[in-house]
């Protein structure tokens, strides 16, 4: 009989680097359990109140917790001013070609067709969560101009499902909701720790 090897989880190096990326940006964004406004509706900002001194301020600030993030981790395609201490009904989303602020967003219409994709969180990192949303939503919403805009993309490319999916999630943050309360069992909750594992993901409808 042959001695017993044990056999050690894979990915130790990737993972001990997922772990440091963690704690570099703990302090920008808010983890569950130490916000309690994270799981509570955010605020409607006023019309008027959106071109203000203030509210520019917070727009910048959460531009500038997006990007650092990005820029730390190498990922992160949308922030909810929620996750950053600002309880109002506003986001922003990278886009190769700019940044798109979202200001009291109202969803009109949702696809039929659903989707499975592995989402990540700000808020739950380094947790990814199987989520199931819509293929594309419509909605309306205001731009830091103050201007009333419309989102209704339903390009079927990879880069527009994300976008539509990155919209969404973002607008859950603003009705207290994350990407782990919509996984139907918690045993299929995921934990970063394979480099491959994005390469690898892939919709799939339900």
């Amino acid at each position: 009989m042959k001695n017993w090897i044990p056999i050690k989880p894979p990915f130790a190096r990737f993972k001990k680097k997922v772990f440091i990326r963690a704690a570099q940006v703990s302090g920008i964004v808010y983890q569950i359990g130490e916000y309690p406004a994270l799981r509570q509706p955010s605020k409607k900002i006023p019309i008027a109140a959106i071109k203000s001194v203030t509210m520019n301020t917070k727009i910048a600030y959460l531009k500038k917790c997006l990007l650092q993030y990005r820029k730390i981790t190498g990922y992160g395609r949308g922030i909810a001013g929620i996750q950053v201490g600002i309880p109002e009904r506003i986001a922003v989303i990278y886009t190769p070609r700019k940044l798109i602020t979202i200001i009291n967003p109202r969803i009109a219409k949702k696809s039929e067709k659903r989707l499975l994709y592995p989402e990540m969180c700000m808020s739950v990192n380094p947790i990814i969560a199987p989520t199931v949303r819509p293929s594309w939503i419509e909605f309306e919403y205001y731009d830091e101009n103050g201007q009333k805009q419309y989102w209704n993309t339903k390009d079927d490319t990879k880069k527009q499902k994300i976008l539509n999916r990155v919209f969404q999630h973002e607008i859950d943050h603003m009705d207290g909701i994350i990407n782990i309360d919509k996984v139907k069992f918690p045993r299929d909750l995921i934990l970063e720790s394979n480099p491959a594992f994005y390469k690898k993901a892939k919709f799939e409808e339900v």
